[in-house]
């Protein structure tokens, strides 16, 4: 079995309690979402959507006229973003089944990137950085919101259930995303969160 199959049959089998089982982890998103400094009418990809939670914080930065495309390669989690889409009745968010090493967009065509929670599940992570590099638009802001080991005391006692509640779904708490940027991205900035179980990270694509 490849990893894009055993990554999409493990999120197929999450899906539908997913919403329950990230709650804890939640109130990151908006913080990343501000990451990336959005105006009303830019257009942001949200790669590895999932179930579309962070839909309603782009929502709020990019509307009236901003358009949303969520791209996630596991179809149970997007209907399930779809469904929150129909509810809320959005009509500016684009659901899109695809890989994101692989993505279906053309370059320079995002105004920003944000990645919660994904760069340690999607198996050619590195593939996928230098992809949502390339649908940025120069100036346009990613921002990756990934779980870590811990560094506080009390985060390290925790980690060793983080790992475990992780590995159900193909996690690997041993990546350092946020490593890459400063080769791809400049104004690059991170921070921990947590105890150090939650780092955000964000930078700028450079004009070339």
């Amino acid at each position: 079995m490849t990893e894009l199959r055993r990554v999409r049959r493990l999120w197929t089998r999450w899906a539908g309690i997913y919403d329950l089982r990230v709650r804890l982890f939640l109130r990151w998103r908006s913080i990343a979402v501000r990451a990336l400094q959005l105006r009303p009418g830019d257009t942001v990809l949200d790669l590895a959507c999932g179930t579309g939670l962070n839909f309603s914080y782009l929502t709020e930065r990019v509307e009236p006229d901003g358009r949303i495309v969520g791209i996630d390669l596991t179809r149970a989690m997007l209907r399930r973003a779809q469904t929150k889409v129909a509810r809320r009745g959005w009509q500016h968010i684009a659901v899109v089944e695809g890989d994101a090493a692989h993505l279906p967009l053309a370059s320079d065509s995002c105004d920003a990137v944000l990645c919660s929670y994904g760069m340690v599940i999607i198996p050619d992570y590195l593939r996928a950085l230098a992809e949502a590099v390339r649908v940025l638009k120069p100036g346009g802001r990613l921002a990756l919101l990934e779980p870590q080991r811990g560094s506080a005391l009390w985060a390290r006692a925790a980690t060793p259930l983080v790992a475990f509640a992780g590995r159900f779904g193909g996690v690997d708490l041993d990546r350092r995303p946020w490593q890459e940027l400063p080769h791809l991205l400049g104004d690059v900035s991170r921070r921990e969160y947590a105890g150090g179980i939650i780092r955000i990270a964000a930078g700028t694509k450079q004009a070339t």
